[in-house]
């Protein structure tokens, strides 16, 4: 194996204490853990890997092709490969698929119960529905066909039902550069309703490949980016929220620069722009490179406006950069893969360019070096921060330019920066961590909210709605599929409805909906028979991030037959207090650290029962 420097290659206490000797000299700093087996595959392009959280640990896993360039120690068509701790990975899993080999994959919650399912796509243009039991295991629960062989696909909710949904166009064998983009509706169940619409598009120089989705113009319809098969061009399909599809402008096409365009909200204003490194290929020869990136911004008219940034070093790859606030400041930078010449060569370094208020870019800080060719990078989480973090790619490059060797490296982001104080969930795939208020009774005004959002599609924004109207949404330090927002709301004394959204790029929602009692230490009975939690806060999407002791309170209600005989609190099935004649249950709990669940009852004189359970993640 070729050596590596800076931070990969160094493990246990010799990478800390190198960490901490070049965080005064780097403001981004990350450390790293290399693995040889199948987490990533480069067969497929982007929809021939994807990264979500499927054992609801908080933490990204990968699904991808088996592949015997990789060592993924088993047989079967696809692998998944969970995560164990920040940065950490099991032994891969392998999965035979009923009828011929896996090409593409997609995830979304299709059965609507907060879980992350999976769709694979094979070589003779069948899909199938893996049901995901919440531990990250699947079952093969459903099977589709499709119009064809896939080229690429994507699950999105393309219809505003918040229900995902299909979205895929065909393979070219004979390189037809005219192509048709199909869509499958979701139903909720784990099936789909039917086709749906269908949209022709062409493109100039080649078939369409991948698919990514996002939002181009901020009408709030999800929009489509293709790929094509070349990887020398892009074009935006623009939606109009039924599943119909406006082909727009192509981008990337002109010669002798081609560019492979990624989309990022990279001015963070609700708007898809897109990023990419320019290169000419030569199947014959060498590639060129260039020492620039290609900015193209979104606009609402569909328009788009080109920005170029100029580089220390060539590019490498052709790959496109990513985007993020890496550095905690609330402004996206850019991260860049840069040979240390303009024929390819290593040793190869990952830069970051920090973004600043003005909308430039500064020059880059060099974050990972190695002498292995780097191929690929993306954003994603891996570790239980808030914190943005990285996979990337990389294998020896011999004669030929083949790959041998090929590595997984997972970057956990080490940077000491004013990131968002609430992290998502640790415990689940999709939901929404509420750090502040975690009580409805015992707040004053201004009321300090700190929100952490994790959805099943790539995070747009966070929302903050109360009594009805939208106070707050942050639109900054959202990456892969999470989401955040920090605030502080001026409200009047007495009671507010508060509710929360995770807004995806397709526009679904995670939502969750709690009352807040402003100027006031009680916590007031409902009005219909039953309980009402106050501390700690949570619904069925919500979850409370508190510490212990964990403050336990609630108060009921019965207007019928009888009279309240007792109340109670359980955590995990255990009883741990009561109390009697009385509508109110107040208590002070020491709990471990972890995710709990907290079942308050109410009884009557004549044997009813009411139960609300709640899911607060202690700290």
């Amino acid at each position: 194996m070729l050596s590596r420097a800076v931070l990969i290659g160094l493990t246990g206490s010799l990478l800390t204490a190198f960490a901490a000797l070049t965080a005064s000299s780097q403001t981004v700093s990350f450390s790293g853990t290399t693995y040889s087996n199948n987490l990533w595959n480069e067969l497929g392009g982007p929809n021939g890997t994807v990264r979500a959280d499927l054992n609801g640990d908080g933490r990204e896993d990968f699904v991808t092709r088996n592949n015997d360039g990789f060592n993924s120690n088993c047989t079967g068509s696809f692998v998944v490969t969970l995560s164990t701790g920040d940065g950490k990975y099991a032994t891969p899993v392998c999965y035979t698929l009923p009828s011929g080999n896996a090409l593409l994959f997609a995830v979304g919650d299709f059965y609507d119960d907060g879980l992350l399912d999976v769709l694979v796509a094979n070589d003779n243009g069948l899909l199938y529905m893996y049901y995901n039991n919440g531990s990250g295991s699947l079952r093969m629960a459903n099977t589709f066909q499709l119009e064809g062989i896939p080229a690429g696909m994507v699950a999105a909710d393309i219809n505003h039902d918040n229900v995902p949904d299909l979205v895929y166009v065909l393979d070219s064998p004979d390189g037809s550069t005219t192509n048709t983009l199909y869509t499958l509706l979701g139903d909720g169940a784990g099936a789909f309703e039917g086709p749906g619409p269908t949209t022709t598009f062409t493109m100039n120089k080649e078939p369409a490949w991948s698919l990514y989705y996002g939002d181009f113009d901020n009408d709030s319809h999800l929009d489509i980016l293709v790929e094509g098969a070349a990887q020398v061009e892009d074009e935006i399909l623009y939606g109009d929220g039924t599943g119909h599809f406006t082909p727009g402008p192509i981008v990337g096409g002109t010669a002798p620069k081609y560019v492979n365009y990624a989309p990022f909200d990279i001015a963070s204003n609700g708007t898809m722009d897109l990023i990419g490194a320019p290169f000419t290929p030569n199947p014959e020869g060498a590639n060129t490179y260039y020492n620039t990136l290609d900015i193209e911004w979104g606009h609402s008219n569909r328009t788009l406006t080109s920005q170029t940034v100029t580089l220390k070093n060539c590019t490498v790859s052709g790959a496109p950069p990513v985007v993020a606030d890496f550095n905690g400041d609330g402004i996206n930078d850019i991260l860049v893969v840069e040979g240390s010449d303009c024929a390819g060569d290593g040793p190869y370094t990952l830069n970051v360019m920090l973004g600043t208020s003005s909308g430039t870019f500064k020059p880059e800080e060099v974050v990972y070096t190695t002498s292995d060719w780097i191929a690929e990078w993306h954003v994603m989480r891996a570790s239980h921060s808030s914190k943005p973090d990285l996979t990337l790619w990389q294998a020896e490059l011999v004669e030929g330019n083949q790959i041998e060797n090929p590595e997984e490296v997972e970057l956990v982001n080490t940077t000491a920066g004013n990131f968002p104080t609430c992290t998502p969930s640790n415990f689940t795939a999709t939901g929404i961590a509420i750090c502040n208020p975690t009580s409805s009774t015992g707040v004053t005004s201004p009321v300090t909210f700190s929100l952490g959002g994790s959805g099943q599609a790539l995070a747009r924004d966070m929302e903050l709605w109360i009594d009805g109207a939208k106070v707050n949404e942050n639109l900054k330090q959202n990456y892969s599929r999470y989401s955040f927002l920090n605030a502080k709301v001026p409200l009047s004394s007495g009671t507010h409805t508060v509710t929360t959204y995770s807004v995806g790029w397709d526009y679904t929602l995670t939502s969750t909906t709690f009352p807040l009692y402003v100027g006031s230490n009680t916590c007031p009975p409902p009005s219909t028979d039953g309980l009402n939690i106050c501390s700690p806060i949570g619904t069925a999407r919500g979850f409370s991030t508190v510490t212990s002791p964990v403050l336990a309170y609630a108060s009921g209600n019965i207007s019928g037959a009888g009279n309240i005989v007792r109340m109670e609190v359980w955590v995990d099935g255990v009883k741990e207090y009561s109390t009697f004649g009385s509508n109110t249950l107040k208590t002070e709990l020491t709990v471990p650290s972890g995710q709990h669940k907290f079942d308050y009852y109410i009884v009557s004189s004549v044997g009813d029962i009411w139960e609300e359970t709640v899911y607060p993640n202690v700290q």
